[in-house]
């Protein structure tokens, strides 16, 4: 057991160590101008053990991404639509996870969404949010006849797309506002829509006519 342990750390080790590899040296050249052979030099390992774990410098990038994002995801509790109607907008619902993380690797994420990046990266991205806002936030949310005005997926796809905009706003604007400030702004723009925040007075309909 001890023995497995010990190997599992040097994986995990490992893995770190490309990890932080590939984002620093994204920063500092660019995506699609880094090799294998640079990222095994940055994080002095051989290109034998790089593939070892992985197949090529985009399967690094996306499991490196995957498991930082499930972990944020990990940390959020689950809502019911019954109790967002009995205690209404409550903390949880604002936790600035998601922006706290994009501030903490903010070189990194500008380099991703300009010209030196990846659209894979951004596409990646985006289905990643997709399923975990649908299953996660949308679904569970869902009138329990299932009789939504809008399909669960078209409200996961425009939140999704919401948050990847927001980010590169807020990150090419250097971070204005704080990762607090973000999660609310964020959360009542996509609860309440941009007729509510341009202070506009208008009654929606019933449905979509």
């Amino acid at each position: 057991m001890a023995v497995e342990e010990k190997v599992d750390r040097r994986i995990q080790r490992t893995r770190q160590l490309l990890r932080d590899a590939l984002m620093a040296l994204i920063i500092e050249r660019g995506y699609e101008n880094i090799s294998i052979q640079d990222i095994t030099d940055k994080a002095n390992v051989s290109r034998t053990t790089f593939y070892l774990h992985y197949r090529d410098k985009e399967e690094l990038l996306l499991t490196s991404l995957i498991e930082m994002y499930n972990e944020l995801v990990a940390r959020l509790q689950p809502l019911s639509r019954e109790e967002l109607e009995r205690e209404g907008i409550t903390p949880r619902l604002l936790a600035p996870d998601d922006f706290e993380h994009v501030a903490a690797h903010a070189d990194f994420y500008r380099a991703m969404f300009s010209s030196k990046g990846s659209a894979v990266f951004v596409e990646r991205v985006l289905q990643y949010l997709e399923a975990q806002l649908q299953e996660g936030f949308v679904k569970p949310l869902e009138p329990s006849d299932g009789n939504s005005r809008v399909p669960s997926g078209f409200i996961a796809s425009f939140m999704a797309g919401a948050e990847i905009g927001v980010m590169r706003w807020w990150l090419e604007n250097d971070l204005p506002y704080s990762p607090q400030e973000m999660a609310k702004m964020m959360f009542y723009l996509c609860t309440f829509g941009s007729m509510w925040a341009l202070r506009l007075n208008l009654t929606p309909p019933d449905e979509i006519t």
